[in-house]
């Protein structure tokens, strides 16, 4: 050791880094052994950036002046021995060398310990021995006293500032879920709000009379661990006062791995099996040597042995990495506990569980809330009332990127932290910095996922603007509806996607880390992304407004939702073009809106067209495809159009009768400022059931249609012909209705007054209304 270095040192006082003891470790004293055992694990936490040394046989008065008092010069020091007496102690080694030397010629020998600051850390006791050691503590150096570390700032701060530079994806124990603990520190920094979920888990589970099981389930991130830990700590705390209907509280964690701040880390996993939670239930009531010894058989028997006649709250944290057979297995010995236990469970996935709880994310007020502790917390100093202020400036698009979810907040606050601007993280230039949040947020969740899940995800994560309809993702993915729904519930539950409404009707979307971790990670496969991306694509390009004369003529005026605008777009592109009917493509337009009436209306139109058709069975297709069209369709405006072009088939068919009455339920049943349309119509249908009769030879019926359908056609007739109808339709109306007088020489306007009118869409160019008639 560098006597230069160490005549430095006698300079300084105690603190972080430097301790001085007037003698030295006495090996074969137990007090004196745990003094050096505790020592070591602060230190080897502390060594942050530099080593530490403790160095014996120095006095100091109480003026902090100090003396060489020196050691026993034949005192034999063998790090060997204290090495092995430290692995008995330590989570894992800690790197240290100890030594004696003289200042000078004619001073004592005095002896220095030099501990590394290259370690791996946190170091964890995982043992006691009297009041001195605690198994699960972390050590450290407050000032120039050994203390715990019981905070998270302090912990991670020991973690992610180690001058060990692990890689991300270095192993390394978790200080809150490590298991030489049994009740962990706690997991976050300052708890707050979450008091509407605590409630609920205390009348759903904790003071319930019968409910036994409950789970918190959320994304990564979300706080479902500290809202557990923090229901297990007050329980623990009423044990402690003796005030409490539980015996102990038990927690263990399949957590694997963990952000630091900003930085990813992966763990050893406490919980892998239920033997582990065999092990943790047993270490209340044996010492951890003799659980080890157990064969698996013999733990069952001593669990079962202790759940008898004692009441537990038992935390069971990060399921979602157990698979199907494990979770089976836990849900077994949960099932077939004695009664008076309490088991509480966090996932990120569905348990189908019966009584769950979804944690959702912050509204923008307990973010603001949040973001002011967290930046107090992490003690920013000179640069705190920068980060603050850049937050309130852009704190709008902050929330939009962080989705309120409180590690997300932290993680970027830590990255502001660390000198970078907020215009940085908003613009998303550094994405490789995000890698580690993404990663551990979201790749334990898509792995687990099933096909149709992964299908909605791609899809959301596509659309342009992020949000998508029920049925613009029954369009997009072509999964059937029931199986949609079920599959959308399971998303929300596990907070993948989110809902909220746009321009009144429900939309489902991605957070935004998420989708960029889909997109710019590539993990949509190529030919699904291009597939999805062209059907999304389509939904942007038919989301435009409908002309007004054509939305007039069909009742489309009040349409609103997104979903029903571009199914009507798509219909009337294929209508004015008059492209042969297409099965597949007429599915995926009423997929968009069930309600889109043209669809069936084209269907039928080109069935008449072709004339290959039983008149029957097109009466019979008219009669279902409209009533259950009718079922559907909410818009009033809609159904009485609908009813309209109902009719207009029915006249090809010579229907006349079921016009009448879908006519009369239209003008009577629902209100509309296409009454003369409905009138004039209905005239033209009674002159021509009129016309039947005369044929016929029935005169009185002639005479009666005859004088009911001048009573329509002379009150509707002078409002129809201002209104901006399709051509088609006045000149088909007007037409009839003069060929059908011609035998009483009465004759009403011709085309050429027919003004204004609507030019006519391709379809309908060209049809007769009443396809008997031959137009000059």
């Amino acid at each position: 050791m560098d006597p230069k270095k160490i005549k430095k040192l006698m300079k300084e006082n105690e603190g972080t880094l430097l301790d001085f003891k007037t003698t030295f470790y006495n090996i074969s004293e137990k007090k004196s052994k745990t003094d050096f055992v505790k020592d070591l694990l602060a230190f080897g936490n502390s060594t942050l950036k530099e080593p530490a040394y403790i160095i014996c046989g120095v006095h100091v008065n109480k003026n902090g002046d100090k003396q060489i008092v020196g050691i026993d010069k034949d005192l034999l020091i063998d790090d060997a021995n204290w090495v092995q007496i430290l692995q008995s102690y330590s989570s894992h080694p800690i790197k240290f060398k100890m030594g004696k030397i003289k200042l000078a010629d004619d001073s004592p020998s005095i002896a220095i310990i030099e501990i590394s600051n290259d370690q791996q850390r946190p170091i964890i006791c995982k043992k006691n021995d009297g009041d001195k050691l605690r198994q699960g503590s972390i050590y450290f150096r407050n000032g120039s006293s050994n203390d715990i570390a019981s905070d998270l700032v302090t912990i991670e701060r020991i973690i992610s500032s180690s001058t060990k530079l692990l890689p991300n994806t270095a192993v390394s124990n978790d200080p809150t879920y490590n298991k030489y603990s049994k009740f962990p520190p706690p997991p976050y920094y300052k708890f707050f709000g979450r008091n509407n979920e605590i409630d609920k888990i205390y009348a759903e589970l904790i003071d319930h009379h019968k409910n036994y099981l409950l789970s918190l389930t959320g994304d990564g991130g979300i706080g479902k661990t500290s809202i557990a830990y923090k229901v297990a700590d007050q329980i623990k705390k009423n044990i402690d006062d003796t005030d409490s209907k539980f015996d102990d509280v038990i927690w263990i964690s399949a957590k694997d791995q963990r952000i630091y701040f900003d930085e990813r880390r992966e763990l050893y996993r406490e919980f892998n099996s239920l033997e582990d939670l065999y092990n943790k239930i047993l270490l209340i009531f044996y010492d951890g040597a003799f659980i080890q010894n157990l064969e698996f058989s013999k733990k069952e028997e001593h669990v079962n042995q202790a759940l008898e006649g004692t009441s537990f709250f038992i935390v069971l944290d990060n399921l979602e990495l157990f698979s199907n057979d494990e979770l089976t297995a836990l849900h077994n010995f949960i099932k077939n506990t004695p009664m008076g236990h309490k088991f509480l469970l966090t996932s990120r996935h569905d348990l189908r569980v019966q009584e769950f709880i979804p944690i959702q994310r912050f509204g923008k007020e307990l973010t603001k809330v949040y973001i002011t502790g967290l930046i107090k917390d992490l003690a920013l100093n000179d640069n705190e009332m920068l980060v603050r202020k850049q937050i309130e400036n852009h704190f709008n698009e902050f929330y939009s990127l962080t989705n309120g979810n409180p590690l997300y907040i932290k993680f970027f606050i830590s990255q502001m932290a660390r000198k970078r601007d907020i215009s940085d993280i908003l613009n998303r230039r550094n994405l490789e910095g995000e890698k580690p949040l993404k990663a551990y947020c979201f790749d334990s969740t898509l792995n687990s996922l099933n096909a149709k899940e992964l299908l909605l995800m791609y899809s959301l994560s596509v659309a342009e603007n992020n949000q998508l309809s029920f049925h613009e993702l029954k369009y997009v993915t072509a999964i059937d509806h029931s199986t949609l729904q079920t599959t959308l519930e399971s998303l929300s539950s596990q907070s993948m996607i989110y809902k909220n409404y746009h321009n009144g009707q429900q939309v489902y979307s991605l957070n935004n880390l998420l989708r960029s971790y889909l997109i710019e990670e590539k993990r949509i496969p190529g030919a699904e992304y291009n597939r999805l991306h062209t059907k999304t694509r389509k939904i942007s390009i038919y989301d435009n407004e409908i002309e007004d004369s054509i939305a007039y003529n069909f009742g489309l005026k009040t349409l609103k939702n997104k979903n029903e605008i571009m199914s009507y777009n798509m219909i009337l592109q294929v209508l004015n073009s008059n492209d042969p009917y297409n099965e597949e493509y007429s599915q995926e337009i009423s997929t968009l809106y069930p309600g889109n009436y043209l669809v069936a209306f084209y269907k039928i139109l080109q069935k008449i067209d072709s004339g290959n058709n039983n008149a029957y069975n097109l009466y019979s297709e008219i009669n279902s495809e409209f009533a259950h069209i009718a079922n559907i369709n909410q818009y009033e405006e809609q159904r009485v159009m609908l009813f309209i072009w109902k009719s207009i088939l029915y006249i090809m068919l010579g229907k006349y009768d079921d016009v009448t009455r879908d006519l009369d339920y239209a003008m009577n049943n629902l209100s509309s400022e296409h009454t003369s349309l409905i009138g004039v119509l209905k005239a033209s249908v009674l002159n021509q059931m009129a016309l039947n009769e005369y044929m016929h030879n029935r005169f009185s019926a002639h005479d009666q249609y005859r004088e009911y359908a001048d009573h329509l056609f002379n009150k509707y007739i002078d409002d129809f012909l201002k209104k901006p109808y399709f051509h088609f339709l006045k000149r088909n109306i007007l037409y009839a209705y003069n060929k059908n007088n011609q035998h009483m020489k009465n004759l009403r306007s011709k085309i050429e007054d027919l003004t204004p009118f609507t030019k006519d869409i391709e379809v309908i160019r060209n049809q007769r209304l009443f396809p008997h008639f031959i137009h000059d």
